[in-house]
C-alpha cells in the first residue's frame, strides 16, 4: 500500500507538524531527522494501549511497528518501517499505512484541503 500527499514544500512543513500534534488511536511521534537532502522525516509508532499486561510487576505495551512520513519534491510520502519496509510483512505494512490514514492523515488532510493518495499496490 502506498500513501503519497501531494503538496508543496511550505505545506509539507505545516502538515508533518499537524500530524505530529494530532496523533490518536495508538500513535504517538517518536521523532525527527533531517534527511541528507535537506528534506524532514517524521517518525511515529503505533501501540495497543488497551493490551497492556502486567508481568513480574512491570508494565508491557503490545508495540504494532512504525512508519515515516518523508518530504519529497511536491509531496510528502508515508512508509511502514522507513528505509526497513522491505524486511517488514506486506500484511502489516498494509495495516499500519491504513490505521495511519484512517486515525492521523485523513483527518488532517482534511483540515488543510490536501487529498491524499492511498493506493493498493500490487504484489506479484
Amino acid at each position: 500500500m502506498n500513501l503519497d500527499i501531494p503538496c508543496d514544500d511550505a505545506k509539507s512543513r505545516l502538515l508533518l507538524e499537524d500530524f505530529k500534534v494530532s496523533c490518536s488511536n495508538g500513535w504517538f511521534f517518536e521523532t525527527l531527522r533531517w534527511a541528507n537532502s535537506g528534506s524532514l522525516i517524521y517518525k511515529f509508532f503505533l501501540l495497543d494501549l488497551a493490551e497492556q499486561q502486567e508481568i513480574d510487576g512491570k508494565r508491557y505495551v503490545r508495540y504494532h511497528g512504525w512508519l515515516e512520513a518523508s518530504e519529497v519534491p511536491g509531496m510528502i510520502v508515508v512508509k511502514a518501517a522507513g528505509e526497513l519496509e522491505k524486511f517488514l510483512d506486506a500484511d502489516l505494512q498494509n495495516e499500519l499505512i491504513r490505521r495511519f490514514f484512517d486515525d492521523v492523515v485523513e483527518p488532517v488532510c482534511r483540515r488543510h484541503r490536501v487529498i491524499p493518495r492511498l493506493q493498493e499496490s500490487s504484489h506479484i
